[in-house]
């Protein structure tokens, strides 16, 4: 999601946590994110931010899947729905 609503310029990623079932709202909580940028955002998020290296292995290895389609995001270059 924060890849699409950047444009593009931004990635989480190495994110890590739990599913929380005994909360009022059961979900995850997710922890210790690494953001990472593409070289036209023009601001860096510290050691972790490895830049366009991330950009492309997201690029390389994404699967669109169930969250995908739940966030109603598109394939990349696509006009239709993650699938």
């Amino acid at each position: 999601w924060v890849y699409v609503s950047s444009d593009q310029k931004l990635l989480v990623c190495d994110l890590q946590g739990i599913l929380n079932k005994e909360s009022r709202y059961p979900g995850f909580q997710l922890t210790d994110p690494a953001i990472c940028t593409h070289k036209t955002a023009g601001e860096r998020y510290g050691k972790t931010d490895i830049g366009m290296k991330a950009f492309r292995g997201f690029r390389r290895s994404h699967k669109c899947n169930n969250v995908c389609r739940g966030l109603g995001l598109r394939k990349f270059g696509s006009n239709s729905m993650g699938s």
